[in-house]
């Protein structure tokens, strides 16, 4: 049967049909990316099955490495920085909760969820870890985030639930090296509530897992996985300024941050399977 023959009305059915299920289409979702970057053209790389669980990660300018950690063991493993195969391996600490690895000077640091912090110290080609002492809070607390500030001469441990901390703000913390002693209050304070008001969706308190200064921006960069966020903030008074979306597909638990001097980002994320380490170009705009 030709279509000058089809009746009117099977006609009229087959158009709507048409229009409906093209109205069906799913949309596509965009999501914004950080000022100089594009979430659209980065590098994915899995990592060892060692490192599924990779909660911690920093690049080592001087060694020319990355150095990341394993969440439930006090290993620390050096990456390398095309590949990120795994080079070597050393033994920190024993079991526990390790979160995040900064670098203060040249020398890193490893954050235990509680607030302890370990200082790893090179003995010729081996590392080593050193139990450093921690904050001393009242009350249950729960730390993910450790990061260099050189404006204070600083580490910095942001809260991730602190008991000290309602629904509305995030408390950092110093350790300062040269003298050896934590800060007894913090050192500011993130508005959780500005940041959910700054969020391109609804979203859950602000709850760090892993922080850094931008070394072009020279602002802080937070990422949140519970929020699905990325936050950019004053690093001297922790006011939020942005925030982005990390979505699901891309960035399934983003655990770890790191920047390269010339303003590369690197993710990681932890996964049931797998970890990945996301790369991301800086290109400010001109």
């Amino acid at each position: 049967m030709s279509f000058l023959n089809f009746p009117a009305r099977y006609l009229t059915v087959l158009f709507l049909s048409a229009v409906m299920i093209t109205g069906c289409k799913e949309k596509k979702k965009i999501i914004k990316s950080p000022p100089g970057y594009n979430f659209g053209t980065g590098s994915r790389q899995k990592v060892d099955t060692k490192l599924k669980e990779i909660s911690g990660l920093v690049w080592d300018t001087k060694h020319d490495e990355f150095l990341a950690h394993y969440d439930e063991k006090g290993v620390l493993f050096t990456l390398d920085k095309e590949s990120k195969k795994i080079k070597r391996e050393f033994k920190i600490a024993g079991k526990g909760d390790f979160e995040d690895i900064a670098l203060f000077k040249g020398v890193p640091y490893m954050l235990e969820s509680s607030g302890k912090l370990y200082k790893i110290a090179r003995d010729g080609d081996s590392l080593r870890g050193e139990e450093i002492g921690g904050l001393d809070l009242t009350g249950t607390n729960d730390f993910e985030a450790l990061y260099a500030d050189s404006a204070r001469n600083a580490l910095i441990l942001l809260c991730k639930n602190c008991d000290m901390d309602g629904k509305n703000t995030v408390s950092a913390f110093a350790y300062y090296p040269d003298s050896a002693r934590f800060s007894r209050e913090p050192v500011f304070q993130v508005d959780a509530e500005a940041v959910r008001q700054l969020a391109p969706n609804k979203t859950s308190k602000l709850q760090p897992s892993a922080a850094g200064i931008h070394p072009v921006l020279k602002k802080l960069f937070i990422i949140s996985s519970a929020a699905n966020l990325l936050v950019i903030a004053d690093p001297a008074t922790g006011k939020p300024e942005a925030a982005f979306e990390l979505g699901k597909k891309m960035f399934p638990q983003p655990e770890g941050l790191t920047f390269k001097s010339g303003g590369w980002m690197f993710i990681s994320n932890e996964g049931l399977q797998e970890g990945t380490i996301l790369g991301f170009e800086y290109k400010p705009k001109k």
